[in-house]
């Protein structure tokens, strides 16, 4: 028999990982049994180091400039996917909420996405055929035109003199000459792994509502909508692009869109893309059985989470799939996938199953061991 496991956290005591070993132990009187555990753990900050531990691959350090010119270091993972050797770039390192608390809002104002298109030009230089981004929350304003610029991009001003690198060029932007970035990329396909569905500007526009959380003035911020639509009425003519009318272009404050004028393809479907590029129908074509869990089912995250988008893969597969959650919001006909079964994880007290963490607090245990007791029993039932 062959059988998969999969977790995301359960609590903030209760790990992916620890999770899948639970589940594991509950499993222990199928000896024989082929048990595969999938490295994932839904978060998307930590999809490169679970693709490396899957998929292998060779991680490389990169040494770049941080939005506000400052020495940044990086690492990113080069890994051959549908048989095109693929780097896979987490930008959330590149321009963390975090990192940007000691910077004041002219600093800000100007800060530059320059040094992500370092990375990608990094990539590229190391024979990568596919550069794959995965985007998120982010301090950068700029439009991705900083990004354009290190990928060769001419941008000028309304005198159509070249705006420097080194400042926000999105401030004064009236034109830009794509003529080496084409040339750069040509063979080389870009894939934004994206969150969100918000657009590059007009009224969904997630540039300016970065600028607004980031505390960026609102006279700047006008000025930052204005040519930010300059760009796109730019776009609609030479790349016949409308980004207010591509889903997740704005992600990354509008990143996402700058790339799609490269080609880029935008999803925010992370793990359905997963899924198709690791070929996990044909890998997982004949696992018997598959044991998932989660924190909780609902309407919202659900749907997108990891978990949820293998329920749903493993239920078109006709998998016979366990769904182990502590809550469940949204009753199971509800999503419609008859060969998922969901079981909400009982409370369990005053018993004693071997967990191997002796250190853990008495309401995790008894987490642990329905976790354990429950994977144990319905397995008696497959």
């Amino acid at each position: 028999m062959k059988i998969l496991l999969a977790s995301q956290d359960l609590s903030a005591d209760l790990s992916a990982a620890v999770g899948r070993q639970l589940m594991q132990q509950g499993l222990a009187d199928y000896a024989g049994a082929d048990l595969i555990s999938l490295p994932f753990d839904g978060q998307q900050e930590d999809l490169i180091a679970g693709l490396q531990k899957w998929n292998s691959g060779q991680l490389v350090d990169f040494t770049y400039y941080g939005p506000n010119w400052e020495s940044a270091r990086v690492t990113y993972l080069l890994t051959t996917l549908s048989g095109k050797l693929t780097a896979i770039i987490d930008t959330s390192v590149f321009a963390n909420r975090q990192s940007i608390s000691h910077y004041d809002e002219h600093d800000l104002f100007h800060a530059s996405s320059y040094g992500l298109g370092q990375l990608i030009l990094d990539a590229v230089t190391n024979e990568a055929q596919e550069v794959v981004l995965l985007i998120d929350d982010t301090c950068v304003i700029d439009g991705g035109l900083g990004m354009l610029q290190a990928l060769g991009a001419l941008i000028a001003d309304e005198s159509g003199d070249p705006i420097p690198v080194g400042e926000n060029p999105l401030i004064n932007f009236d034109q830009i000459d794509f003529s080496k970035p084409d040339d750069l990329l040509k063979g080389v396909k870009l894939t934004v792994l994206a969150r969100e569905t918000s657009t590059y500007t007009g009224g969904n526009s997630q540039l300016v509502e970065t600028g607004k959380e980031i505390g960026i003035l609102p006279e700047h911020l006008v000025r930052l909508d204005l040519r930010s639509a300059a760009f796109n009425r730019l776009m609609r003519k030479e790349r016949e692009l409308d980004l207010t009318q591509i889903s997740g272009s704005g992600a990354g404050g509008g990143i996402a869109g700058a790339l799609a004028c490269l080609g880029a393809e935008i999803t925010d479907s992370t793990y359905a893309w997963l899924f198709e590029q690791l070929k996990f129908a044909e890998v997982f074509a004949d696992v018997d059985v598959a044991f998932l869990a989660i924190d909780q089912v609902n309407q919202t995250r659900f749907p997108t989470s990891f978990v949820g988008e293998l329920a749903r893969f493993f239920d078109q597969q006709q998998i016979r799939t366990i769904l182990f959650t502590l809550i469940r919001i949204t009753p199971a006909e509800a999503w419609n996938l008859p060969h998922v079964s969901t079981f909400v994880l009982p409370k369990i007290m005053g018993i004693k199953l071997p967990v191997a963490d002796e250190t853990v607090t008495t309401a995790n245990r008894e987490l642990e061991q329905s976790l354990i007791a429950t994977t144990h029993e319905v397995a008696k039932l497959i």
